[in-house]
């Protein structure tokens, strides 16, 4: 491998940052949109906070658990958001209301969860 021409595209992340987000409580997982735009943060409180990217402020922010939500993630088309919970619960949100469209409850808690690719 030519390590010169590697070099030369520069690093993989950027030199510095420009900005922070101030979130309402801790944050604990988070996931972006697939155009990048929006940010979904799960709340150590139980909260999905959704940043705009495009202005840095809060777009929504839902009332999704009663525990720490542990896992969200994004439908393909980004008008659905799954999140798990250390409360058992897994639950898929309707990003423009805010209102929850399903919530299923599991015997043990759920770490990880994410929406099939092509749906």
């Amino acid at each position: 491998m030519n390590l010169e021409l590697l070099q030369s595209f520069g690093p993989s992340y950027p030199e510095e940052y420009d900005g922070t987000l101030d979130c309402v409580s801790v944050a604990i997982t988070c996931s972006f949109n697939r155009r990048g735009t929006l940010l979904a943060v799960g709340c150590n409180d139980g909260r999905i906070v959704i940043w705009d990217f495009l202005t840095r402020g809060i777009s929504k922010i839902i009332s999704a658990h009663v525990h720490p939500v542990c896992s969200v993630s994004w439908s393909r088309n980004g008008y659905k958001l799954l999140s798990a919970s250390s409360d058992w619960c897994v639950s898929v949100w309707d990003v423009l209301t805010g209102e929850c469209d399903e919530k299923y409850r599991f015997p043990s808690v759920i770490i990880k969860v994410q929406f099939h690719p092509r749906d």
